[in-house]
């Protein structure tokens, strides 16, 4: 089994009001530094590796990767930098990052300007805390290589203990069913074996396991809580299960949803449901028989749907799923799943400005990537698609639902040479998004791309309060007039951001921070010409917002 890419959709970008802007053309330096110190217990460490990567993004892959130890003081420096967003991070897996984002690798953002040099990008180090124990079955036998699961308890500890390497959910049993979470931040947590994916194991031919809290229950509400203390070890916190669970098959048929035939060689996967909603999804290497038929066995107790994507390699230009289905204690079967012929969508991408031959050759090393959302879900599925010489291209099979095109890199190594400036078919505009019917196939779409070489960076200026730490402020930039967002990025620690490659154009920069469940914006106007570098200082007001979309 192979898990299919699905991505979970969060909009959130807003508008509001803000302050003044400065802008001036100039030549670029190059040359760019980062600079900081690893500290613990208030000495610098010798010999940690720091890691930058380009994008903001430490797990994109995207851009540039350098890396370099510290020194005899904990000091590192990291030069020849160009413009642009950058992650950083100290690899220190049994100790604990004060400045952790909540997610590994723990390390800051910095927005780093043409030729500058940003200093003080420290990271203060703590001991790390350990949690270990046994699980066995009733029978006292060891249960081997399960997953275990920490569960953290309070907003602090469980940001810190998002950030730990190895990660709180890649800690398995050994040979002896022992386990030993290390680099924990000091604090409460439960901890458990099994859990509401136990079909990622069952169908691949695994045993599976009802989800067990420490010590002996299967009830989260009774589950006994461990504490421990900053560089503390927290031992015997062992774990008793019943027996491994037997699981159950589901089965049915594929049939065509609009001359209600059967339909085979369909390769299907499943949908696991948790909560109401898709939480995990597997691809297979099951097919539909002659007849249609379908079977997936070995399933413990839950909710699913069987599921085909339109972009499987079996090319039968379907998708769809069938109804949500619970398995109990008892197999599940004659499940009558229709499903639908994909979709295309066909057009031509133009680039903005006077014709250049090296510019529409660059082009052509581009790729579009569309993600269709399902109606009334958060899920979608991503499509990448090549662009033709000409400029051409059709992307499909696609699933009914709202497509959102953006334009990207060949590859997850290189960042994008072109910004997606505007989307329309046939003269109306899509920058929200393109409706796409069961079976239909849309034509005309005109994306209009831009090469440029300008920058826009900024800072922000906070009033009425001061923004809890961690606070995630995100920035868009999108042309006047124009609903597209054609790039975003997020504020550094000291409240900067840098956009690069960005086309001549007006625009305007839009901040959106999230805080005390309402949302923060300011807006502010910003010209970009070729090879220039506008600047911006953008206040951001935390007295006024208002309460999240749903």
């Amino acid at each position: 089994m192979r898990f299919s890419v699905r991505l979970a959709l969060i909009i959130a970008l807003s508008v509001a009001s803000i302050s003044a802007a400065k802008s001036q053309d100039s030549v670029k330096s190059k040359g760019g530094s980062i600079a900081g110190r690893v500290i613990f217990a208030n000495k610098g460490i010798t010999g940690v590796t720091v890691t930058v990567t380009m994008s903001g993004d430490a797990l994109s892959g995207k851009g540039l990767t350098m890396k370099v130890l510290t020194d005899d003081e904990g000091r590192f420096q990291i030069s020849n930098l160009s413009a642009g967003s950058y992650y950083v991070w100290p690899f220190v897996p049994a100790l604990v990052v004060a400045e952790a984002t909540g997610s590994h690798p723990s390390g800051k953002i910095v927005a780093l300007a043409e030729g500058e040099t940003v200093e003080d990008v420290d990271f203060h180090l703590s001991s790390g805390a350990a949690i270990t124990g046994r699980v066995s079955d009733s029978a006292g036998r060891p249960v081997i290589d399960e997953r275990i699961r920490l569960i953290p308890i309070g907003d602090d500890v469980r940001r810190l203990a998002g950030s730990t390497y190895p990660g709180i959910s890649e800690i398995r049993t050994d040979d002896r069913g022992v386990y030993r979470v290390f680099g924990l931040p000091g604090g409460k947590y439960k901890v458990a074996i099994g859990d509401q994916y136990a079909a990622f194991n069952s169908v691949r031919g695994r045993r599976f396991y009802p989800q067990t809290f420490h010590p002996d229950v299967t009830d989260e509400s009774k589950a006994e809580v461990v504490e421990v203390a900053d560089g503390g070890e927290a031992t015997n916190v062992d774990i008793t299960v019943v027996r491994s669970l037997t699981g159950f098959s589901a089965s049915g048929r594929f049939i065509d949803g609009e001359n209600g035939q059967p339909v085979a060689n369909i390769k299907y996967g499943l949908t696991i449901i948790v909560g109401g909603r898709p939480s995990g999804f597997m691809s297979g290497n099951g097919v539909s028989t002659t007849d249609g038929g379908f079977r997936v066995d070995n399933l413990p107790p839950g909710r699913y749907a069987v599921s085909i994507l339109p972009n499987w390699g079996s090319g039968s230009g379907y998708y769809g799923e069938s109804a949500a289905f619970d398995i109990t204690d008892s197999d599940v079967s004659d499940l009558e799943t229709k499903i639908h012929r994909a979709s295309t969508i066909s057009g031509y991408v133009v680039i903005e400005g006077p014709p250049d031959k090296s510019i529409q050759a660059r082009l052509a090393r581009a790729r579009i990537e569309t993600v269709i959302f399902m109606q009334g879900s958060g899920i979608g599925t991503v499509n990448y698609t090549n662009l033709s010489p000409d400029g051409t291209f059709q992307i499909g099979p696609l699933q009914a639902g709202t497509a959102r095109i953006r334009v990207s890199s060949p590859d997850r190594n290189t960042p994008a040479e072109f910004t997606l400036l505007s989307i329309d078919v046939n003269g109306v505009d899509k920058s929200r998004g393109i409706e796409i019917a069961a079976g239909e196939n849309i034509s005309g779409l005109r994306l209009v791309v831009g090469y440029g070489t300008g920058t826009v960076r900024g800072s922000l200026r906070v009033e009425g309060g001061v923004l809890p730490t961690g606070t995630y402020v995100y920035v868009g930039l999108a042309r006047q007039g124009g609903d597209l967002t054609i790039t975003d990025t997020r504020t550094d620690a000291r409240g900067h951001f840098v956009f690069d490659r960005v086309p001549p154009g007006n625009y305007e920069i839009v901040v959106t921070a999230y805080l005390d469940n309402r949302r923060v914006t300011a807006r502010q106007p910003v010209f970009v010409g070729e090879g220039s570098i506008s600047e911006s200082v953008i206040t951001l007001n935390l007295a006024e917002g208002a309460p999240p979309k749903p």
